[in-house]
């Protein structure tokens, strides 16, 4: 005798199956992807460092620099107010 499967029994079968095997499924991707994707984000972030002392000593010296002409270029426009306040202070009187 052959049994030929009902509505219920088939939305019970996909129910089991959603339930049991789309979690077991999630899992087994993230044990599986996870490393491969920590493999190429590592890649990645190698290439984008600078791998040279020497390029980092550079690039601070260039960061310090920047910083010492920001700091020169807010005096410079501290002075150029005072000296405008001095000279409309002596056209006025």
């Amino acid at each position: 005798e052959k049994r030929v499967m009902d509505g219920d029994t088939l939305v019970e079968l996909i129910l089991a199956i959603a339930i049991v095997g789309i979690p077991a499924a999630a899992l087994s991707l993230r044990f599986v992807l996870r490393p491969m994707l920590k493999d190429v984000t590592e890649a990645i972030r190698s290439i984008r460092q600078p791998t040279s002392p020497q390029l980092e000593q550079r690039l601070a010296e260039l960061e310090e620099g920047q910083q010492l002409i920001g700091e020169q270029l807010k005096r410079l426009v501290e002075a150029e107010r005072f000296r405008a306040q001095l000279h409309s202070g002596s056209e006025s009187k």
